[in-house]
């Protein structure tokens, strides 16, 4: 049109001012309407033949064909119209896709259709069909009813004290969608188990088990996708019988389905991980300590534009409505079997992990029983070892006790180092500090000695404690000591012959004078005689 169009209920008071008679310029005057523009609708109207009354009572579809399209352009604008209405879905469509553009999009849209919209109409066009077809619904919920879980996308780590490595690892966010009360757990995996896991932490948190669990279609949880009856893993269906608890599962590609646990995973990042940045943590446990602190003052913070927190709404009005939780939670049983390695060592497949038995078990089958805590080890009805499951990959978890005599020295010899030999040689006596304290000192590299180190340390087992003493201190006579010095002392018994105590020979010994013994006046001339 050319010129600016009115609301519909002022054009239809303005002609009905003009059919009563009164003038154009007043009513311009009164509306604030160009007269031009009354004008205008009044010829639509004088050339319409309608009556004031029928136009009143016009639908405001016809009412709006009548007065604010050209009848030139007419039926050209309702095809065009038309159809870029029947491409929406399609186009909307293809911009889901990879690379795909509006302005390529466009070029084909022009191609096929050469009389179509401009490239900014068509663009303008698109952004309000997509913004009414994404059209939200606020949908009210009942208070304790209902839980969502998801997996936030960034995951967290901790880094292994010994050895350095980093452990990412899934992070579990559970909240009530009534109170926005939030639980964060971290576990190693999004597996089954791991799940089951991280719901159980997320309902004792709570204090009680709500009607429904919703989630997304994760493989630990949906076991075959469905709009209408999705099937549930079985150890997930075990879960939700034990606690009384309906499974429910979200459309496939829906998120907005749990709208509520996706914006609160935004405000885990923002709350909890950000605070948490530049913190190292050296387990697991450590990691949920941190996200626990942080959590307590997420819920009990007053949330935005509201006079209560997150935690004050549960307590009031969502816990009196839960059910008691279970004397016990719910904990998923394993099995399967595994022959004892020549390591003393069985290795539970599901995360290649090693653990140990007694080395007399080497060569038997054994039974593996395991949940996400603990791995017991069974041959025939015997339990021959118990642990604490641990889900590195490739990793062992030794008991010094299932180890033989060998193993054992050698394990302690890993962790020889000075001070040690040091600190067993002062229980024996000074004079073998002594001895340990020279032999360490021999070598510029000390690691060298400990074998020597630890020789003399098996002396006094062979000899006794008392003997190695008294070896060492006849030792202290000499120039050094080694350990064959006093490996000798001992197996000759030297060190029972008492040593003198002025430690000089007798008389008896000395040798007596003797004509060819040339003494020391022969050595003090000062000439000096050369043999040819």
């Amino acid at each position: 049109m050319a010129f600016k169009p009115t609301r519909m209920n002022q054009v239809k008071l303005i002609l009905k001012d003009l059919s009563a008679g009164e003038p154009i310029k007043k009513t311009s005057r009164i509306y604030k309407i160009s007269r031009n523009t009354i004008k205008k609708y009044w010829s639509i109207f004088k050339s319409s033949g309608l009556e004031i009354s029928q136009i009143n009572g016009m639908s405001d579809d016809a009412f709006h064909l009548l007065f604010y399209v050209q009848p030139s352009d007419d039926n050209a604008q309702l095809d065009r119209s038309a159809d870029l209405k029947q491409r929406f879905p399609q186009l909307v469509n293809e911009l889901g896709r990879r690379g795909v553009t509006r302005e390529l999009l466009y070029k084909e849209y022009i191609k096929d259709y050469p009389s179509g919209y401009s490239y900014s109409r068509f663009c303008r066009k698109l952004k309000e069909y997509r913004l009414i077809s994404e059209a939200t619904m606020r949908i009210e919920h009942k208070a304790g009813y209902r839980i969502m879980v998801d997996f936030a996308g960034g995951k967290a780590q901790w880094v292994d004290a010994k050895t350095g490595e980093v452990h990412l690892c899934e992070v579990l966010v559970t909240t009530f969608p009534y109170s926005s009360f939030t639980h964060v757990y971290a576990v190693p995996s999004q597996d089954q188990s791991n799940f089951v896991i991280g719901i159980n932490e997320a309902l004792k948190y709570i204090g009680g088990t709500p009607s429904v669990l919703t989630s997304d279609n994760l493989k630990s949880y949906v076991s075959k996708a469905s709009r209408y009856e999705p099937k549930f893993t079985e150890f997930c269906s075990q879960m939700g019988s034990y606690y009384t608890m309906e499974l429910d599962a979200t459309r496939v590609g829906k998120p907005k389905d749990k709208a509520n646990v996706e914006r609160h995973v935004t405000i885990v990042y923002n709350q909890i991980y950000a605070p948490l940045r530049d913190e190292i943590f050296h387990s697991i446990d450590e990691l949920n300590a941190a996200f626990r602190k942080q959590l307590e003052e997420l819920n009990d913070k007053k949330m935005q534009g509201k006079p209560y927190s997150r935690r004050e709404r549960f307590e009031s009005e969502e816990k009196p409505l839960l059910r008691p939780l279970p004397p016990s939670m719910f904990e998923v049983n394993k099995a399967t079997t595994a022959k004892v390695q020549k390591n003393y060592h069985v290795i539970l497949g599901e995360n290649y992990h090693y653990y140990s038995v007694p080395y007399q078990y080497i060569g038997k089958q054994t039974q593996i029983i395991y949940t996400n805590g603990k791995v017991e080890i069974y041959c025939g009805t015997e339990r021959i070892a118990i642990h604490k499951r641990d889900h590195r990959e490739q990793g062992y978890s030794t008991f010094e006790a299932h180890m033989p005599e060998k193993h054992i020295k050698y394990t302690e010899q890993k962790g020889w180092d000075a001070a040690y030999f040091k600190n067993k040689a002062a229980q024996i006596g000074p004079h073998t500090q002594w001895a340990i304290q020279s032999i360490l000192d021999a070598k510029h590299i000390v690691e060298q000695t400990y074998n020597s180190c630890l020789g003399v340390m098996r002396l006094a087992e062979k000899y006794g404690e008392q003997r190695l003493e008294n070896a060492a201190k006849r030792a202290a006579l000499g120039h050094r000591v080694n350990y064959s010095i006093l490996h000798n002392i001992l197996q000759n018994n030297m060190d029972k012959i008492e040593i003198p105590k002025n430690n000089t020979q007798n008389e008896s010994q000395k040798i007596p004078p003797h004509d060819n013994l040339r003494g020391p006046a022969y050595y003090s001339q000062s000439t000096m005689h050369f043999i040819d």
